[in-house]
């Protein structure tokens, strides 16, 4: 049964209003919010921070926009961009007169689940990079320097919970409560947002074939994020999944070039290894598979 009880409890927010007009006028909102917040961010941040980090300096912000994070500086207005996400994920559950703490879902448990995830994560990924020295070394090459790298979590990991936590707010929260208090049908409700949130991943510069697969990797992720949320009643699991992810993604180890410059270390491959990270990806896949199968268990 997909619709649990633990899931009625997180959508019944949702169901006070939940005409399908203001589902649409509530994606357009937010959209704005975003899209004008983040302007606003990548405008103002760069003479803010430049201070801090001298390479923003005399950067543009329609540059940066659509750069590729090389630098601590670029990726700390990257994620700052998404605040505005978040703020607009609020805006979106306000045309339902609905107040921000409904996005997250019942509180039960809540910090316990998040911490649970990113425990599993954790594991998970240990297991993954030891097995990986074992059978196929690899040489992963320094990026930031070990004290600068702790300075730069202070803040970083901050703003990396605010990155994932808005797009669960978006994705999981507002969607997922929205759709399923108006359709029946879980391919609306759980697929739908998947798809939404795997498609914002596209990349047109890199081989398409390579772009797709990375759609479908993000798009199971929304897949495994809103089964979390169903099971659990509140988005904590899902977050902790999100967040747990990203920073070996992006604060661990990166991909030369993509989002990679805060990560302490370097893959030894690029984006244009098509094949290898055709690779990598399936097997990512894979284990997300794995780490799913043992969250489900762990959270009841």
């Amino acid at each position: 049964m997909l619709r649990t009880p633990a899931f009625e409890a997180f959508i019944a927010p949702a169901r006070v209003y939940p005409a399908f007009w203001r589902i649409v006028i509530g994606l357009l909102t937010g959209l704005g919010v975003y899209m004008l917040g983040a302007a606003v961010v990548l405008w103002f941040g760069i003479d803010l921070l430049s201070g801090v980090f001298p390479e923003l300096e005399g950067l543009d912000a329609f540059a940066l926009l659509y750069g590729n994070g090389t630098s601590p500086g670029q990726m700390a207005l990257i994620l700052a961009t998404f605040i505005p996400m978040g703020l607009g994920a609020f805006a979106m559950a306000a045309w339902h007169w609905r107040g921000p703490a409904s996005l997250f879902g019942p509180s039960p448990r809540f910090w316990r689940n998040f911490f649970i995830a990113i425990a599993v994560l954790a594991a998970a990924n240990a297991i993954f990079f030891a097995a990986e020295r074992l059978i196929a070394p690899e040489t992963y090459a320094p990026n930031v320097p070990f004290a600068a790298w702790i300075k730069h979590l202070t803040w970083a990991v901050p703003l990396l919970f605010i990155q994932t936590t808005s797009e669960e707010l978006v994705f999981r929260g507002y969607l997922q409560q929205q759709l399923a208090a108006r359709f029946n049908s879980p391919i609306i409700w759980m697929i739908l947002p998947a798809l939404l949130f795997g498609a914002g991943h596209y990349d047109d510069t890199i081989d398409p074939t390579l772009a797709l697969l990375i759609v479908f990797a993000t798009t199971m992720f929304g897949i495994i994020a809103a089964d979390l949320t169903r099971l659990t009643s509140n988005l904590a699991a899902a977050m902790g999944f999100h967040f747990a992810n990203n920073f070996v993604a992006l604060l661990l180890v990166g991909v030369p070039g993509e989002l990679s410059g805060l990560a302490l270390y370097h893959a030894p491959f690029t984006m244009d290894d098509t094949s290898i990270l055709m690779n990598y990806i399936i097997l990512d896949i894979a284990v997300m598979f794995v780490i799913w199968a043992v969250l489900r268990r762990a959270l009841r």
